[in-house]
């Protein structure tokens, strides 16, 4: 065996395990991210604005679980609820291929969000359940490599979808999705099953809602997060309507971005420091994130080429921010948590997550459609403000 290979087989057969299913079901979000926004609102006529709407709409009916999913996760157990939550996923992206209103859209997207937030919960709490605190770190970047690996590959497939631009060519790309699914539920049905922390009567424990570092904390992370809503609806509608640069460079940018996290997120997490000495790294990303929008409005009017190169650059720096988020994220979702209610704790982090994913459709849409440039300007500086709140908290000696 290679090296190379060698470095990408983890020696763990349960994070294998995880991982191989993480790799398929990623390889379909790659295929739909690219082409989700562009073929709803494109081809089925819907428009941008509805399109960002359903979706967040979608979200916040996941929202609404996102905390008693934690809860039974801890009481029933990971195995048992990734299963049957990625199921249920395979057959909301199937249900997609025949939506072709804005209410079916809302109504699928919404079982598809909360199908989500079981099955990341489950995934993610397993995964803290593998092995000991000294490789915890090091298991966390590795599924994410492996995660990001699939994206790129799923980014390569949506990036011949987006050629071919037709509507065959994109339901071929959600059909697939709804598959990879289904067979990453076959393969957790594998892994063993880990004995609850909680007892199957126990109620949920309220007290976790006055761990307001924990909380606050979480907010500023949502804000941090739309980041990721600039890659899958932002960069796809300035791309395809105010740029000069061809259509399928929305799949280049993606992949360069998931070949990156591949490459270097397990090296950049070897390098993580304590949350306190983390504070100016989170700054760091703010900036870089707010430099990556400055690059993404410049590439409006110029032509292809210019346009194109300054994407490009705009997403090296927006990779090198992620990094850094993606390494303090993991650890503050995880290190702040109770061990005995990671369930719990995690539902509230997905919370903030669901908040970024209902804030950041709409939000970055009407910057986009509505503001141009300037839209870039002020989601830059919500950036840079939302890290320096960060930081503040962060440093804040303990009450």
């Amino acid at each position: 065996m290679s090296s190379w290979l060698s470095k990408l087989i983890h020696e763990d057969p349960i994070i294998r395990k995880v991982s191989a299913a993480a790799l398929i079901d990623r390889f379909g979000n790659g295929l739909l991210t690219s082409i989700l926004v562009i073929y709803f609102s494109f081809v089925e006529g819907l428009g941008p604005s509805k399109t960002a709407l359903a979706l967040s709409i979608g979200a916040a009916a996941g929202l609404i679980m996102t905390i008693p999913a934690g809860h039974i996760v801890d009481r029933v157990g990971q195995r048992t609820v990734v299963v049957w939550s990625m199921t249920s996923n395979g057959l909301a992206m199937f249900a997609l291929i025949f939506v072709h209103s804005f209410l079916w859209l809302v109504l699928v997207f919404a079982a598809d969000s909360i199908s989500n937030v079981f099955s990341r919960n489950g995934q993610l709490t397993l995964i803290a359940r593998v092995g000991n605190a000294a490789n915890a770190a090091r298991n966390r970047a590795y599924t994410r490599s492996v995660n990001n690996l699939g994206i790129g590959l799923g980014s390569l497939g949506a990036g011949i979808a987006l050629a071919i631009n037709s509507a065959n060519g994109y339901r071929i790309a959600i059909f697939l999705n709804a598959c990879t699914f289904l067979i990453g539920a076959l393969i957790y049905r594998t892994v063993p099953y880990f004995t609850p922390t909680l007892h199957e009567r126990e109620k949920f424990d309220w007290s976790i809602f006055k761990d307001s570092r924990y909380l606050l904390v979480t907010i500023m992370a949502a804000f941090t997060n739309l980041h990721f809503m600039i890659q899958s609806i932002g960069i796809p509608i300035w791309i395809v309507k105010y740029t000069n640069a061809p259509r399928w460079w929305v799949s280049t940018l993606l992949l360069l971005n998931t070949v990156s996290v591949v490459l270097f997120q397990i090296k950049v997490s070897k390098r993580s420091k304590p949350l306190k000495d983390s504070a100016n790294q989170y700054l760091l990303s703010g900036f870089l994130l707010a430099a990556a929008c400055a690059l993404y409005a410049f590439a409006e009017g110029p032509s292809a080429k210019i346009a194109s190169s300054l994407l490009l650059g705009g997403m090296a720096l927006h990779v090198m921010a992620e990094l850094i988020i993606s390494m303090i994220h993991w650890q503050i979702s995880f290190d702040l948590a109770d061990s005995t209610r990671q369930g719990a704790y995690y539902g509230i982090w997905t919370f903030g997550n669901g908040l970024s994913d209902i804030i950041g459709p709409t939000l970055i849409t009407f910057a986009l459609v509505s503001m141009g440039q300037m839209g870039w300007a002020l989601l830059g500086l919500i950036f840079i403000v939302n890290v320096s709140f960060y930081r503040a908290i962060v440093l804040r000696p303990k009450s």
